[in-house]
């Protein structure tokens, strides 16, 4: 594997790999836009080539598949930089910054016969596995209600405030209330979307609501901030009960139903990492892993068509707010 970016979460990426077997999972490459940087990140992590250049890192024949953990708004050209290298991709969510720019990439993963996968770690943990089948064994009865926030301030945090820098709440973790919506509802497109929104100054979503309404009398209620603090809980309430996703809701190891409380740790890091719980990464690693050993083109966990309909829904909650990067001109 080889690492698009020497950033804070290609830090925790690369932590959360050594906590499985070390000959499954081998990092040979960094590159990053300043050699430096690069230098530094393969000390720090014992990474065998440093670049400093991401096409440098392309060219290398040692690396099969390639980790793009870079700035949202670069995602789009450093995943066609890998494919068109013959590299297969695993790229770190938002994938890209609207759904035209991703289904490109996965037009052209396709003609090249490539992996490509959206590294959206949350449905990669055991914990939503075992909540989704709870919830369809019909213990908590029909479900009627999905309640879920995600909120920080975030007005120190200069990439978040800048359109440049793919700022705004939506796609850094207002995606993670979409898919856990999704997941829980079994992929269900709903019948309609509503959202409204406050925007900041340089026209970026900062705290936002949406609705969405579903067949069978569902309805899920989505709150997402970059402006407060929120309970970062997913609740899931039916007509016999209910459960609740603790927080961190996105990368849980907690939840909680009517049968009591079910815990799922996680494995201790080998060093500080920036992001609460990412040596849960693994999990999406893992699976990343199998599906190329079975030479597939997608994994069934996270496929394209999952990967587009929640683009499809942001685009759309966008529209509503009017919030527009330049991508999208």
């Amino acid at each position: 594997m080889g690492n698009f970016g020497a950033s804070r979460i290609s830090h925790d990426f690369i932590l959360a790999m050594k906590t499985l077997p070390e000959n499954e999972h081998i990092v040979v490459a960094v590159s990053s836009r300043s050699l430096e940087r690069a230098a530094e990140f393969s000390d720090k992590h014992n990474i065998e080539n440093a670049y400093g250049s991401y096409e440098e890192l392309a060219k290398d024949k040692s690396v099969e598949i390639v980790y793009v953990g870079t700035i949202h708004p670069h995602h789009a050209a450093l995943c066609k930089l890998a494919l068109d290298h013959g590299k297969h991709v695993l790229c770190e969510k938002p994938m890209t910054m609207n759904l035209k720019d991703t289904k490109e990439l996965f037009d052209l993963a396709k003609a090249k016969g490539l992996f490509i996968m959206e590294a959206l770690w949350t449905r990669f943990f055991p914990l939503y596995a075992d909540v989704k089948n709870l919830v369809d064994s019909n213990a908590l009865g029909d479900i009627r209600v999905a309640l879920v926030s995600f909120g920080s301030n975030m007005d120190s945090q200069e990439r978040m405030q800048d359109p440049d820098q793919g700022g705004g709440a939506l796609l850094d973790i207002g995606l993670y209330c979409l898919n856990i919506v999704d997941m829980i509802f079994g992929g269900e497109e709903p019948l309609s979307i509503s959202a409204f929104g406050q925007k900041t100054s340089a026209g970026l979503d900062s705290t936002l609501t949406v609705t969405m309404l579903y067949q069978g009398n569902k309805t899920a209620s989505l709150t997402i901030s970059m402006a407060a603090h929120l309970p970062n809980e997913a609740i899931f309430a039916g007509s016999q009960g209910s459960l609740t996703i603790h927080a961190p809701f996105h990368c849980a190891t907690r939840f909680t139903s009517p049968a009591g409380t079910k815990e799922y740790p996680l494995p201790q890091p080998s060093m500080p990492m920036n992001f609460v719980n990412s040596t849960g990464m693994r999990y999406e690693i893992q699976a990343v892993r199998k599906s190329l050993l079975l030479g597939e083109m997608e994994n069934s966990t996270m496929p394209r068509k999952t990967t587009e309909k929640i683009f499809r829904w942001m685009d759309e909650i966008r529209r509503q707010i009017g919030v527009v990067y330049k991508e999208d001109m």
